[in-house]
Parts: structure tokens; sequence; C-alpha cells
């Protein structure tokens, strides 16, 4: 049996104290066969995420503390900055993605020589207020481009890193690394995954982050069609 290749697990976390913990171990316990590390950036948080984090480390984590709240993108940008994985998966600190998906996710991206693994939320545990304008995005992107998924913004992803460290992430685009993947000429599958609802915590989504989604939704098509409009006329 080949040894498995190291890939690197990046979580973006802002005040998630109450979940670090069973996070960890959930990792430890999907991934006792594999050969990782995980990441945490710390987005300025006010409760003691960091001092759990530090408490429960093991020999595969490393945290990155941001002075300032940057939000998520930014996280996800200075996690994959840091990666050293030949593969980085990336979720959220909020236990509503499940570490058990992990496995087959890596098994997909390297038996079928892809670039990008995105889940698919079946049974979604998220209130209307953040499920609507995903479906709307999502409706946005498959009628303007070939990129026929239904759930582009699923934070658990398996990507190579070479792919990973292509990806612009500023404002809201890390709900678009799929889009901007696939615009970048990579190869995506999308496979089914567990969520779970919040239990610890509180949501950091809100109407103004539903403007900021649609607004850079808007940006990275427009910025396609005009790449693409000079591409045809030269």
């Amino acid at each position: 049996m080949r040894p498995r290749p190291l890939f690197s697990i990046v979580i973006p976390v802002f005040n998630e104290e109450g979940n670090i913990k069973l996070l960890i171990s959930s990792l430890e316990n999907a991934l006792t066969e594999y050969n990782y590390e995980l990441i945490f950036v710390d987005d300025f948080s006010s409760d003691e995420s960091c001092k759990i984090i530090n408490s429960e480390a093991n020999p595969h984590t490393s945290l990155i503390v941001f002075e300032l709240h940057k939000g998520q993108s930014s996280a996800l940008a200075s996690g994959i900055k840091r990666a050293r994985g030949h593969y980085i998966v990336t979720m959220d600190g909020d236990l509503q993605n499940d570490p058990s998906d992990i496995p087959k996710m890596l098994d997909l991206i390297q038996n079928e020589a892809l670039d990008m693994v995105i889940g698919f939320r079946q049974n979604r545990q998220d209130p209307f207020l953040k499920t609507m304008p995903s479906k709307i995005a999502n409706f946005i992107i498959r009628m303007t481009t070939q990129l026929q998924i239904r759930d582009s913004g699923c934070a658990l992803k398996v990507m190579t890193s070479k792919i990973a460290k292509e990806l612009p992430l500023y404002g809201e685009l890390h709900r678009f690394m799929a889009l901007n993947a696939h615009l970048r000429g990579a190869r995506i599958k999308e496979v089914p995954v567990i969520h779970h609802p919040r239990i610890h915590g509180a949501s950091k989504y809100g109407l103004e982050r539903t403007y900021k989604v649609l607004k850079d939704l808007s940006q990275i098509l427009i910025s396609h069609k005009k790449a693409y409009s000079k591409r045809v006329r030269t």
C-alpha cells in the first residue's frame, strides 16, 4: 500500500469556543489513517477560541491569529498560504461540516485526478436567511457558466494545493472558490455530504452579507466576460 500524501486542513475560526474541542476530536477520529496538518486561523475572536485551540492542540495542529477582524476569505487565504500539503481541505469551524466526509472526498480527487471536490449539502440545516441567497447565487452560476454544481457555497472542499494557492480570496470570494477554479479550467466534481445544524455559537451571516455575496458574484462574472471578449478579439 502506497503511503498517503500529506494534506492540509484549513479552518477559519471566529468565536467558536463551544465547537473547537469536539471538532478536533472528530477530525482525529475520522483521519486516524491519514497524514495531515491542521491549520486554524482565528479571525480576532473575542471568546476563548484561541485558548481552547492551544489547549487541545496535537502535533498536527498550528494556529494563525489575526489582530484585527478580516473576514473568512482573508482567514482562508492565510491558512492556504501556510499549508504544506499536496491537497488542501477547507471547512467551517462550527461543526456543521462532518469530518467523516473528508476521506471519500480525498479518494475521489486522487482516483479521478481532479482539481477540486466540493460538498453538496443535500439536507442543509440552515435558516432561510442563509439558504435563499445561496440558491440565487447557485442558479445564476448555472445559468451563466458551464459549472453545473448545486452548492458552490459549501465550505467543505478538497482541492490540489496548486489550484488553492491560485485562487483570489478577499471580500466574500470564499463562497466562489469553485467558480473561480472552474474559470481557470479546473476539473471539479460535487459529492453529497452531511450537514449538521449549528448547536453552539451564533451564525455570522446577515442581510448585509447577502448584498456582498451577490456583488462579488457579479464582479466575477463581469470580469470573466470581459476577459473572454478580449481573447476573442485577439
